[in-house]
């Protein structure tokens, strides 16, 4: 469920940024959704509250910069769907950085599957989005790493909820002082669009994806959002009309199968 909604999410932001600034929208979009998300969550007390920023401080760090470099790749993407599976490498390298900061276990055939993977980006590097889309990937799997490693005795509902706002706090304090503000309203249907944004691929997003992260293992969480580029891929062909040529095809198809690869070989991941 988190991976159609999220998705469907790109579609939603694809259609926001005709009228707003990239950073703008997204960091608005992240501080509604996380203050409403936030209304469901339940803290003992400030302290225990402030403990739990603590905590996610550094992934939600980790989270505004990797989305800023995703609305960024977004912009300049010619094809929503490529940027996907390029920014759908990072569920992939979840294990990779846990290893790194905590020293997560990682096998064999994790490694197989990312040279894999990256074989497949080399057949979609095809434009400056594509590099700025890379970028997001890494930073996003160390968020997701961070956030497996601290945010078990937190919660999903109050995980997300901080995350959004810490990362949306600090998006919009970079768009403060670099971009213009529109010069007019938004229309009504880009009003409805960032709603969308807001309520369907942020807070239900969010909150389904913590939540599974929390119950299986963060390898298998990893594979099973694999299927988002799949999703973006359908909707932009379906929506948009976004062509693919042969060699964005092939890489689409490499990348999917290094992730898919996962499922067949690591089943029981202690990651």
């Amino acid at each position: 469920m988190a991976a159609f909604v999220a998705g469907a999410g790109w579609l939603f932001s694809i259609h926001a940024l005709a009228e707003f600034p990239p950073l703008l929208f997204l960091g608005s979009r992240f501080v509604i959704a996380g203050l409403l998300i936030g209304l469901l969550a339940r803290f003992a007390s400030f302290a225990e509250l402030g403990r739990a920023v603590r905590l996610l401080l550094p992934a939600a760090l980790a989270l505004a910069v990797a989305m800023m470099a995703w609305i960024f790749g977004l912009k300049q993407t010619t094809n929503p769907g490529v940027a996907a599976f390029i920014t759908s490498t990072g569920n992939l390298l979840v294990p990779v950085f846990g290893l790194l900061f905590f020293g997560w276990p990682v096998g064999r055939a994790l490694w197989i599957s990312i040279s894999v993977a990256l074989a497949g980006m080399g057949l979609l590097f095809l434009g400056p989005g594509a590099r700025v889309e890379v970028v997001s990937a890494l930073l996003w799997a160390a968020s997701i790493a961070l956030v497996k490693r601290n945010s078990t005795e937190i919660g999903a509902v109050a995980t997300a909820a901080i995350q959004l706002v810490v990362a949306g706090v600090v998006i919009l304090a970079v768009s403060l002082p670099v971009e213009q503000m529109p010069a007019a309203v938004p229309s009504i249907a880009i009003w409805g669009w960032f709603l969308a944004s807001i309520l369907i691929s942020t807070c239900l997003r969010f909150v389904l994806q913590f939540r599974g992260q929390q119950m299986i293992f963060a390898a298998r969480a990893s594979v099973i959002m694999c299927c988002e580029p799949v999703w973006v891929l359908v909707f932009a062909l379906a929506f948009l009309g976004s062509p693919l040529s042969l060699s964005q095809i092939l890489g689409c198809a490499v990348i999917l199968l290094a992730m898919l690869g996962q499922v067949v070989f690591r089943p029981n991941s202690a990651a």
